[in-house]
């Protein structure tokens, strides 16, 4: 019999001395929640429930979708870590438990259940502290080399080989794995390993897997092939899939039922049902360019003429190569400001290792022939404009010449790499530490930003040279610190009124702008951390902007209100560039003209006329 710690999270009624089956109930539910209230573990029945009067049952056959209409998917995430184990359901489900159809067997030894999440949870820093993202770019260590086919000998079930050669090369084949087999782990782009990462989830040979978010991160051609395998494998029952989904994501074809989890409650739908308007037209926060789900218009500007707007960004010839391996030919390519450019590729074409280019996080940009990039302008660094409209005041440098901490400061940055990243140490930084922290592209909280509403700018970054001693250059000093110090203040607070809970939820006051600044960063939902890390990148009024999944995790509100922000609040000014990464052309803010596109296929890249 199972340790009683393991079934005390689920089967508090059951811990009788009666047989256990040792085989699944074919035909008897696969979920079963009669009407209960979902609470976190150590939390009394008086405290409020994470999610209220959840009753949902999953029949065998019925194929179901997760899709999070609350606050950031906090109620999504809730759900699967109900169906995990990890918080208590009360009244708890009635004999033989929340897995009917294992009748009574452990469903948490292991083996039976298994759970990946693909949208970016931020926990590879150890501790919860930063870790750095960098590193895969530069020297490799022994534990770095580790191919994708050892990966799955070792990694499957830790007896060195798979038990079945067939199904694993079937597996990469219907993933489209087979020609990165022999390629170490860390050089696979995210997409590649949202892929690798399913197959070894699948090997693992569990009766449910649940999987939150698999298409974030992947090119049509993958999706198309993931849904396939999905729907084979989920009607084999060989396992049986839950799909965690964002409600802006077209519901795959096989998927027959949805669960829409809303603020504090869950509600059942018939596939037909969610399709006859069960979603707000406003709440996928997407124009309706290519989903039909919204009616936000995307904004079309006026791009400054291509002669007249101030260069950026200079690459000519630029390549990248490890050993006989070459990942990005004579790459050629100029950002002006105002510009509005959609990177696009497949998963492994080279758009992250382009970007690790452009923000200078590659070891090989110091190489580059002809990698210019911005840099503040000694001559022009300690002046008061510089401070607040750095993408006024730019200049052009080499890489090879151009301070990180320049390009930390000069180009703000929202990608999985980052996100992951981010140091979520506990109690750790609040919403307002971690704004502050743009303006300088750290990831340390700054002195004097420990209290909302307050920061204190150092005399390195006024970057002034009077002596010591010297009173009317110490009074100018202190004046110029005071006039920067409100200038960033008064951002902060205007970021966080276009981004903050007033824009994206109905019960927003301006009270609770100022309580969501002093919030936690760790104790945020993963939706709630994304757009707080976006709100870092536009802060100080970079030349230029990198959102690469920028929406990852949000729900349909938050996404409705950074469009507005961006594309007609200000967020973006008229001198500042802007890159968005993703696969979902509905996903880019701008249309029509104002977008220009930069296509890499293979490492190889241009602009698509």
């Amino acid at each position: 019999m199972p340790p009683p710690r393991v079934f005390l999270r689920v089967f508090p009624s059951q811990l009788s001395s009666r047989a256990y089956s040792t085989r699944p109930t074919h035909g008897a539910p696969i979920i079963h929640i009669p009407k209960a209230n979902i609470y976190a573990f150590g939390a009394s029945s008086t405290t409020p429930p994470s999610l209220r009067d959840v009753e949902w049952t999953v029949n065998d056959g019925e194929a179901w979708a997760i899709v999070s209409s609350s606050r950031g998917g906090a109620g999504k995430s809730v759900l699967f870590q109900t169906l995990l184990g990890n918080n208590r359901i009360s009244p708890p489900p009635p004999s033989p438990g929340l897995y009917p159809f294992l009748n009574g067997l452990d469903p948490f030894d292991g083996r039976r259940l298994g759970f990946v999440a693909f949208r970016n949870t931020g926990t590879r820093g150890a501790g919860g502290g930063f870790y750095d993202y960098t590193a895969r770019y530069g020297a490799v260590r022994d534990e770095d080399t580790r191919t994708l086919r050892e990966s799955f000998r070792v990694g499957v079930e830790g007896q060195g080989k798979t038990n079945n050669e067939a199904k694993l090369e079937d597996l990469v084949d219907k993933l489209g794995l087979t020609d990165l087999m022999d390629l170490p782990l860390i050089a696979l782009s995210n997409g590649q390993t949202i892929r690798a990462r399913i197959a070894r989830a699948v090997l693992k040979t569990p009766e449910v897997l649940l999987l939150d978010e698999p298409l974030t991160g992947l090119d049509p051609a993958s999706r198309s092939h993931l849904h396939a395998l999905l729907e084979e494998l989920h009607a084999s029952r060989s396992p049986r899939i839950i799909l965690g989904m964002r409600a802006q994501e077209e519901l795959p074809g096989w998927i027959t039922h949805v669960l829409d989890v809303g603020e504090g409650g869950v509600t059942p739908r018939t596939r037909e049902g969610w399709k006859r308007g069960v979603i707000n037209p406003q709440e996928s926060g997407y124009g309706g360019i290519a989903t039909g789900l919204g009616d936000v218009e995307a904004s079309v500007g006026v791009r400054p003429a291509q002669g007249e707007a101030k260069l950026i960004v200079d690459l000519k010839g630029v390549g990248v190569r490890y050993g006989n391996r070459t990942v990005l030919k004579d790459i050629s390519w100029q950002i002006r400001g105002g510009d509005r450019w959609h990177l696009q590729g497949s998963n492994g074409s080279g758009k992250t290792t382009l970007l690790s280019l452009l923000t200078g996080d590659h070891p090989q940009s110091y190489t580059q022939a002809h990698l210019h990039l911005p840099s503040l302008s000694p001559a022009t660094s300690s002046t008061l404009s510089s401070i607040t409209h750095p993408y006024r005041s730019h200049r052009l440098s080499p890489r090879k010449r151009t301070p990180t901490a320049h390009l930390r400061t000069l180009i703000g940055v929202v990608s999985p790499e980052l996100f992951d990243a981010f140091p979520r140490r506990h109690p750790g930084m609040t919403v307002w530490e971690a704004v502050v922290t743009g303006f300088g592209g750290g990831f340390v909280p700054l002195k004097g930003s420990e209290r909302v509403g307050e920061m204190r700018v150092s005399d390195d970054e006024l970057g002034f040279e009077f002596g010591m001693g010297n009173e009317p250059a110490e009074q100018e000093k202190e004046k110029r610190r005071r006039e920067v110090e409100e200038w960033r203040i008064s951002r902060c607070w205007d970021v966080l009124s276009a981004l903050g809970p007033r824009a994206w939820s109905t019960t927003g006051t301006p009270e609770a702008q100022k309580e969501f600044a002093s919030r936690r960063f760790t104790f945020l939902s993963l939706g709630e951390q994304r757009i707080v890390l976006l709100m870092r990148a536009l802060v100080s009024r970079p030349p230029l902007v990198l959102l690469d999944e920028v929406w990852s995790g949000m729900d349909g509100g938050m996404i409705s209100a950074v469009r507005r922000y961006l594309t007609e609040g200000g967020g973006i000014g008229e001198g500042q560039a802007v890159v968005v990464i993703t696969h979902w052309e509905e996903e880019v803010p701008w249309v029509g003209e104002e977008v220009r596109r930069f296509r890499i296929c293979q490492g190889s890249g241009g602009v698509v006329e």
